[in-house]
């Protein structure tokens, strides 16, 4: 997550970290027979290993959303629709011969996995219910275009893939973090929602 102010909160990818030890719990619990009391012994180390990574991300969801909410007084947030993002890419099929083409599907799923891994969703929740709580305000915009438009100029530039991690404007010259660059944005975009009256005297994330 990248704060408007420049700083980052690194996301310690908890499944990615567990992925190996995982799965050779699930194929330890594949190669047992049903019914058997071994079996039933490798489900419960497989919904252990599952329930240590949802406790892990959940723990650090808390602390994080806390540190945002005991900071800032206005919290901006990108409006991610995640089962958008997280969609499998449309089968590609040739025309004439009929047969189906790479679509990109392996490295999307790859995506999709560290998507879900950051639990962007739970986490808007807790900055919610904490905001609630401790009277501080929330508010969600739109992503759209945050990583193409200038922070500094406002002006669109050209299509950034996701591996490109630096925002260079061809107008303005002006270089940043392709993540800085989109927090900038939505902190402005955040402004726009808030009425002249609602503005916090205090700084925003």
């Amino acid at each position: 997550m990248a704060l408007s102010n420049g700083e980052f909160l690194d996301h310690p990818r908890f499944f990615r970290k567990s992925e190996k030890r995982l799965a050779k719990a699930q194929q330890a619990l594949a190669r047992k027979k049903k019914g058997s009391h071994r079996r039933k012994k490798a489900v419960m180390r497989v919904a252990a290993a599952h329930r240590k990574i949802r406790n892990q991300r959940r723990d650090f969801q808390h602390k994080a959303s806390r540190q945002l909410v005991n900071r800032y007084q206005v919290i901006i947030l990108e409006d991610l629709q995640v089962k958008n993002l997280t969609k499998a890419p449309a089968p590609k099929q040739d025309e004439t011969t009929g047969q189906y083409l790479p679509n990109g599907a392996s490295a999307k799923a790859g995506l999709n996995k560290s998507i879900l891994d950051a639990g962007w969703s739970a986490f808007t929740e807790l900055v919610n219910a904490k905001a609630a709580w401790a009277a501080r305000t929330v508010i969600l915009v739109d992503p759209f275009k945050t990583s193409q438009i200038c922070s500094q100029c406002h002006k669109e530039g050209p299509h950034k893939d996701l591996d490109e991690r630096v925002s260079t404007c061809v107008h303005c010259g002006v270089v940043l973090d392709r993540d800085t660059n989109a927090a900038l944005n939505i902190l402005r975009e955040g402004y726009k929602q808030l009425s002249v009256w609602t503005r916090p005297a205090r700084a925003t994330a």
